[in-house]
């Protein structure tokens, strides 16, 4: 197995765990544990971003998206095309929001301390949006690893 297939492996691996664990973050909030909650997301976050970022640099070395999945015959056909490009913009979005949610809600919490504040109804849709985005990733993730690298 070479270098790419393992950071491939490792980053769908990542983006299908990544909305579960959110889940179990966020019922950490609903038990009180708001520490724990925060821990969790910026360890999460601070992981997919590397992930990301690693996934990204092996690309590049490779000689660029089109000769990664260059061995697919899936790719040139318009479905794989646009499921990929789906794929990337929903999950630039999601990281944005996520990012935002993440150094935002950390800024407030160092401030005050306490909940709710009036930050909290945005933070709640904020992540409500982060983890519909976070499933919407792994499931694109999940179709575009499969034409270009399994079937």
């Amino acid at each position: 197995m070479n270098v790419t297939l393992i950071i491939v492996i490792g980053m769908l691996t990542l983006s299908i765990l990544a909305p579960f664990i959110s889940l179990y973050a966020v019922s950490l909030v609903r038990k009180g544990d708001h520490e724990k909650h925060i821990f969790i997301q910026k360890i999460l976050f601070w992981s997919c971003v590397a992930g990301v970022v690693i996934l990204e640099v092996q690309i590049r070395v490779s000689g660029g998206s089109g000769s990664l999945v260059s061995n697919s015959e899936h790719t040139g056909a318009v479905f794989f095309k646009s499921i990929l490009v789906a794929h990337i913009i929903g999950a630039v979005l999601t990281y944005i929001v996520w990012g935002v949610t993440v150094f935002t809600s950390s800024k407030r919490w160092e401030v005050r301390k306490t909940l709710p504040g009036p930050f909290s109804i945005t933070h709640k849709r904020l992540g409500y949006f982060t983890i519909v985005g976070l499933f919407y990733t792994a499931i694109t993730a999940s179709i575009v690893c499969m034409l270009a690298f399994f079937l």
